[in-house]
């Protein structure tokens, strides 16, 4: 098990008060394909979303004629960071969905 792997089961247990660290097995080159292409191909915004995205390319517009050089530098790192806790997020909250039908499946188990 990785450290990501480790990481992600480690805060899921935590938060939902279970111990799936010790059953639960991320490391599954079907799943993270699953990930990848949701990511990439799979995804398809609402419109409510395509709204939200419209609006942010608007504001970013008007954001970047106001800065300076030293300002567009920062703005861009700024968006780079949370670009990726936006991906960090994305594949916590993907695998959090797999650990959880898992653990769903085995606590709904009917035990003879």
């Amino acid at each position: 098990m990785n450290d990501d792997e480790k990481e992600i089961l480690q805060h899921f247990d935590s938060i939902f008060n279970t111990n799936t660290i010790k059953y639960v097995k991320l490391n599954m080159p079907l799943l993270k394909f699953l990930f990848d292409k949701f990511e990439e191909d799979l995804f398809t915004p609402s419109p409510k979303y395509e709204k939200l995205r419209i609006k942010q390319i608007e504001i970013s517009d008007r954001l970047h004629t106001s800065f300076n050089e030293k300002q567009e530098e920062l703005f861009r790192e700024y968006w780079q960071v949370t670009n990726q806790m936006g991906s960090i997020e994305d594949e916590q909250l993907f695998y959090f969905g797999y650990v959880m039908a898992n653990e769903l499946t085995r606590e709904g188990k009917i035990k003879e």
